[in-house]
């Protein structure tokens, strides 16, 4: 085909294109469209590059190469491709726009610059005929034109940042100060989750949904769907709502594919916004048995682990002991706190190893820690250090004198530490402190008020804060890695910390710190066993169940095939997922799970010689905050010729309450009565159908997960 009829084919098609563009950039806030069109609106960043390296190549073909031009067919090409792939890439652009989930302004900005891009580049096909002068004007506009929107669109992307320095400073909700009582709820433990898994897609760089969660004003007013934390007509709220989606689904928060909530972190939103999702109400002002206060008091968001592509942070592993604690405040930050405990196992040698983080140290508790002036000493190259906790430390004021050197420590706790208004007025003449807590056996109030009344500065607090400084201990150890039983297991568990309990069950209930049994020698295990151990030590918070099931395995079978197959996003590695002996554990996300929901799991395994089984094990997920909820009933039957099946026995198991909140591999068994044997054995396990009215997903279908199973 000759470059002419190319071009006018072109031209025709820009022609069409071009007005089609303008009608959909006018009508784009009220129209709609559908999956395919969605779908295909997320080839704009795909193409967008081509007209831009071209647009700029035909600029600086316009302005400084027209003393050696291209034959007029060939550059008319040139233009017309390029005016053509503009075009495209606007209506790529107007369709990804309607998936709502970029700041609006920036947006609106952007979309009209897509639309002037495409049609000034339809202006430079007619420019090619003009006067050197206008051509280069044209060019000029162009130019401008293309690098100003292609940036507001890089923007949208990536954030107003997109293009700035880089910096060593990292957006927080707010300043974290501290890590005690004395903060609120919202501070101490729902800021960071929000910081560390909302407020990238939710802050001030990148909206989406009108939403913003990095300070509670925002928060308070809400997104496009209005307020996200008040339950309207009998429904929870939509944060809660939005957090207990199942992964795949679309309004899942957050996204699948980025990082997800623990458990933890899910049951304080919960009780959070349950209790009134209040900003200001202070951990201490809780009850010491009220749940929220001992989740937020023990709740520290984890350091950036591998799974997280932003993390630029040095990894804090090498720094923690049995009896000191390194951790970053929340996740995204470079601030570290550091809590010291068990005094008799102290060593000046770990606060030595500090010294490698000295820029990073803010928060510094050594309570009860037996110092020296060499270990002040120690604490004084911290200098960013801004609160430090030396209650019952054994020192005197004049040990301390040199902490007046650190400008930012303004909290200082010096309980049991003796001192008189005398001393401790020369002590805060010159410091840097702003709050300062003290605490002697013959304190009292009115000895402190003249100077209290005279320090306008520095707030004096009278009181022993121990209480305050509880600290939760590390999951036990199970120290067995093979998980199936052929004859029988011995299963160790150990705990680091001396002095603490091990206590474990085997029934698949908690332990809990009087009737479950101690550790005290290897288990011995010769069938199915779900074990899980907990660790208790007087004076710590418990520490979180950790728990591994054991499984019996004796035949293995010799074809195994899907009759209804598992959800598209949940394949495993197909129907051998069942057999392979790979468990998931607690990802399932992982590729190892097999998921239904919409219909039951239907499958059949086979052997070459008819065989004899007496029992069958499955290996599930449960998690309810997932819309994952336990298998329902197991049915099994019989066949010989693999057409006609005869059943054998059905399990049935129940459901969930209101008030479970479960995230747990469960083991689920049906026996197999009788002595025939069979070449065949189907098996059908039902999902729940219908969630019940008290979830979030009242009325939907619920999922089962299940990667293994075992025969016996």
């Amino acid at each position: 085909m000759e470059i002419k009829k190319v071009n006018q084919i072109g031209e025709w098609c820009i022609w069409f294109l071009n007005p089609l563009l303008l009608v959909m950039a006018i009508y784009s806030e009220t129209s709609k469209s559908n999956d395919v069109l969605l779908w295909i609106g997320k080839l704009h960043p795909l193409v967008l590059h081509f007209p831009i390296v071209v647009g700029i190549a035909i600029v600086v073909y316009y302005l400084f190469l027209q003393q050696k031009a291209l034959e007029e067919n060939i550059e008319k090409l040139v233009l017309v491709a390029n005016a053509l792939m503009a075009s495209i890439v606007a209506l790529f652009g107007l369709l990804l726009s309607k998936q709502d989930a970029y700041d609006t302004t920036i947006l609106t900005l952007h979309k009209w610059g897509g639309v002037a891009i495409a049609l000034l580049s339809w202006l430079l096909i007619y420019s090619q005929s003009s006067k050197a002068n206008l051509k280069k004007l044209v060019a000029i506009v162009y130019l401008f034109v293309l690098l100003f929107f292609t940036h507001k669109g890089a923007l949208l992307t990536h954030g107003e940042n997109a293009l700035s320095m880089p910096s060593t400073n990292i957006a927080t909700i707010e300043e974290i100060k501290t890590t005690d009582s004395s903060l609120s709820v919202y501070e101490k433990a729902i800021a960071p989750i929000l910081a560390q898994k909302c407020v990238s897609c939710h802050g001030a760089e990148k909206i989406k949904g009108k939403l913003q969660l990095h300070t509670p004003d925002f928060i308070l007013k809400g997104g496009k769907d209005g307020n996200i934390l008040n339950s309207i007509q009998n429904k929870e709220a939509l944060l809660l709502q939005r957090i207990h989606l199942p992964n795949a689904d679309e309004k899942h928060m957050p996204p699948d594919g980025k990082l997800q909530l623990t458990l933890e972190e899910l049951t304080l939103l919960n009780k959070w916004v349950k209790a009134g999702g209040n900003f200001t109400k202070k951990i201490s002002e809780l009850a010491k048995t009220d749940s929220l206060a001992i989740l937020a008091l023990a709740y520290k968001a984890p350091a950036k682990g591998k799974g997280d592509n932003k993390n630029t942070a040095p990894d804090l592993k090498e720094y923690n002991t049995s009896y000191c604690s390194v951790n970053y405040l929340y996740n995204g930050s470079e601030e570290v706190a550091v809590n010291f405990f068990q005094g008799s196992f102290y060593k000046k040698e770990q606060l030595a190893k500090l010294e490698n983080l000295k820029d990073k140290v803010v928060s510094l508790n050594m309570q009860s820690m037996p110092l020296t002036k060499d270990d002040i000493t120690l604490i004084t190259k911290f200098v960013n250090l801004k609160k430090l906790n030396l209650n019952y430390s054994k020192l005197s004021l004049v040990d301390l004198q040199p902490l007046k050197n650190l400008t930012k420590l303004n909290n200082l706790s010096i309980c049991g530490i003796e001192l008189d208004q005398n001393t401790l007025t020369a002590f805060i003449d010159k410091s840097p402190f702003t709050e300062i807590h003290i605490w002697t056996n013959h304190s009292n109030e009115k000895e402190f008020e003249k100077l209290t009344a005279s320090n306008k500065k520095v707030k004096i607090i009278i009181g022993d804060n121990l209480d305050t400084e509880i600290i939760k201990l590390t999951s036990p150890i199970i120290e067995q890695d093979s998980l199936i039983i052929v004859s029988y297991l011995d299963v160790p568990i150990k705990h680091f910390l001396k002095g603490t309990i091990v206590r474990y069950t085997t029934d698949g209930k908690d332990p809990d710190s009087i009737t479950s049994p101690i550790y005290a020698k290897k288990l011995h295990f010769t069938k199915n066993t779900m074990l899980k151990a907990k660790a208790f030590k007087p004076g710590w918070l418990s520490s979180d169940v950790v728990q591994k099931t054991f499984y019996k395995s004796e035949i293995h079978p010799d074809s195994i095939y899907f009759v209804t197959n598992p959800d598209k996003k949940y394949p495993g590695t197909g129907a051998k997922t069942l057999i392979d002996y790979e468990l998931g554990e607690q990802n399932f996300s992982n590729g190892k799970w097999l998921a239904y929901r919409d219909g039951p799991m239907k499958f059949v395994i086979g052997f070459n010689q008819a065989k004899q089984l007496h029992e069958a094990h499955f290996n599930a997920f449960v998690d309810n905050g997932a819309y994952i909820f336990p298998i329902l009933s197991i049915i099994i039957e019989g066949s010989n010729d693999g057409i006609q099946f005869k059943k054998l026995n059905e399990a049935r198991f129940p459901s969930l309450e209101k008030t479970d909140v479960v995230r747990e591999n469960k083991s689920f068994s049906c026996d197999i009565p009788g002595d025939k044997s069979f070449k065949y054995y189907r098996f059908t396990l039902l999902n729940l159908k219908k969630l019940p009215t008290w979830h979030p997903g009242k009325g939907t279908p619920a999922w089962i997960f299940v990667d293994e199973l075992f025969l016996n």
